[in-house]
């Protein structure tokens, strides 16, 4: 299977007019370099009830079909999997087939993600009145930050997914609707509690780690606790350079 690779930029704001002039500078930048059809974006922001919604969004207009037809491309599976209750204006989230396929799609930006870095994207635009998210082609993303300039904070990540394989799943979801839009929300924030727990569970076994790292563990314990400290990589919940330090420190390096 071909994955292709794209950059999930997120930013905070203290204020919407600060994210959607972020918003415009990126959106100048892809105009005027000729490649307004290779990302997605959008600006979203909090009530004074707190519920998140979409102010404003852009989406590869190459697309065709199903996929065309939500009328928002891998930042809205990005937004559902971050936000599942989240507002998406002109009736995008009604009716059956368009929330089957938004929740098809944002079941492929969840599987795409390191479970710890959807929490850390989820955390970083909690803390914002506005955020901005854009999905950039990989070897664009440094070229995208540089115009994010009014942000509090910004943060990006690594995300996988097969388009064609996308596609595909949105129009059988769409065509022959398994689920109804709350049962993809409840989905979607299913695998954000999960992404949450196992990043919790990574910290609580660092801090074990770093507690007993100092004296030799008896072989057995040894072993298990490598086996954990494997699990944790393999799940994403470790990076590679957390995982090499947890071990250090077990092993009293």
């Amino acid at each position: 299977m071909a994955m292709d690779t794209f950059i999930v930029l997120a930013a905070s704001y203290d204020t919407l007019g600060a994210a959607e002039a972020d918003y415009h500078a990126v959106r100048d930048f892809y105009l005027t370099s000729g490649l307004l059809d290779t990302y997605d974006a959008a600006v979203i922001t909090r009530d004074d009830g707190g519920k998140v919604r979409i102010v404003v969004k852009h989406e590869q207009p190459t697309r065709q079909g199903a996929w065309r037809g939500l009328g928002i491309g891998l930042v809205g599976g990005a937004l559902v999997a971050l936000f599942p209750a989240v507002g998406i204006g002109a009736g995008l989230l009604l009716g059956g087939a368009g929330g089957a396929g938004l929740g098809a799609l944002a079941g492929h930006v969840t599987a795409g993600l390191r479970r710890a870095d959807l929490k850390d994207l989820g955390e970083l635009l909690d803390e914002g009145h506005s955020g901005l998210v854009v999905v950039a082609a990989s070897d664009l993303g440094d070229r995208v930050e540089r115009h994010i300039k009014r942000a509090r904070k910004v943060t990006r990540k690594q995300l996988t997914a097969d388009e064609k394989v996308v596609e595909r799943d949105i129009e059988e979801a769409t065509s022959a609707p398994r689920q109804t839009l709350e049962q993809a929300v409840a989905e979607s924030e299913a695998a954000v509690r999960e992404a949450e727990a196992e990043a919790a569970e990574a910290e609580r076994a660092a801090g074990q780690y770093s507690a007993t790292g100092s004296r030799p563990a008896a072989r057995d314990d040894l072993v298990s606790r490598l086996d954990d400290l494997a699990s944790l990589r393999e799940k994403g919940v470790l990076s590679q350079a957390e995982f090499e330090t947890a071990k250090s420190r077990l092993l009293g390096g």
